[in-house]
């Protein structure tokens, strides 16, 4: 495919794929503490759970059996990914979904970047360092904090795992191709899912919690993590196209898209949102928007 074609599309499956992202945050922000499912280890077993779905690839004779190296990195990105969605449910828990997106993009996308020279060597736009600054500025906007110390480490720890778990797919989708790495990092998933129940205090309440899961909470997880996995097809297209720093570095766009999402929902569902629109925090938000949105457009020129 042509470079600049590759390029192009890269973005639109980004830009699709963060859209579809903001809307499972906030599902994921209403599952973890408004349903029975409130225990953030249960959510990301369920989460995890759910990439089996990937078995009914195997009737259709796509799937290569995987030597040593794809079955290392296929479990390696199963257990960071698991990691970093219970790291990031934990925060949602308890932060305000704008604040915990927009650390957690920066930071993904500044530990992809420098996971990406140490392992990938990868080159990326001149401009690149330009827009870093901008998404990063627009970060430090989003200001006003209502985060326990616990929270924001937990949120930092999320990003950094994020970071390493889109580096370790783009190696993956080096050494195999498309369909091969998405079912074997789903796979690993899988593994990691299961590895959870390991523990006895998620065991347990995965247990209790299924038989008491009223059938409303189950359509809507069963929902979100249909939308995550489009929007996860979607991302993993993209960095399988392009550069995988600047895939993550738009995840800085998630954070507008929860924004305008947060704005249009704050009346609808006021004892969820109404914490995000705090005296002077809009106007900080606006001015956060408009730098993330300046660094993607000096990203292009």
């Amino acid at each position: 495919m042509n470079p600049d074609l590759a390029f192009t599309l890269s973005i639109v499956f980004v830009l699709v794929g963060q859209i579809l992202n903001a809307v499972i945050v906030l599902i994921d922000k209403y599952i973890v503490t408004k349903t029975s499912i409130s225990k953030p280890g249960v959510y990301a077993f369920y989460v995890s759970l759910m990439s089996g779905i990937v078995l009914i690839l195997v009737p259709f004779g796509v799937i290569d059996i995987p030597d040593s190296e794809t079955i290392w990195l296929s479990l390696n990105i199963g257990f960071v990914f698991v990691a970093s969605i219970l790291f990031l449910f934990r925060a949602l828990k308890h932060a305000n979904a704008t604040d915990v997106v927009a650390w957690l993009t920066a930071i993904s996308t500044l530990t992809t970047f420098i996971f990406g020279a140490i392992f990938l060597n990868e080159q990326l736009p001149k401009t690149f360092p330009y827009a870093m600054a901008l998404f990063i500025l627009g970060i430090l906007f989003v200001g006003h904090f209502r985060f326990y110390a616990r929270s924001f480490l937990q949120v930092v720890v999320s990003g950094i795992l994020f970071g390493l778990s889109a580096v370790l797919l783009k190696i993956l989708f080096s050494h195999t191709d498309f369909v091969d790495g998405f079912f074997w990092s789903r796979m690993g998933n899988l593994i990691a899912a299961l590895s959870l129940l390991a523990l006895p205090s998620i065991r347990n309440h995965v247990f209790i919690i299924s038989k008491n899961t009223s059938h409303r909470t189950s359509f809507l997880v069963i929902a979100n993590r249909i939308l995550g996995g489009v929007a996860f097809l979607f991302i993993l297209y993209a960095i399988h196209l392009g550069s995988v720093s600047v895939v993550n570095a738009l995840s800085s766009l998630q954070f507008v898209f929860v924004f305008l999402l947060i704005l249009f929902f704050a009346k609808k569902l006021p004892d969820l949102y109404h914490h995000e629109f705090r005296t002077g925090h809009i106007l900080h938000k606006v001015i956060a928007m408009f730098f993330i949105v300046l660094g993607f457009s000096v990203l292009f020129l």
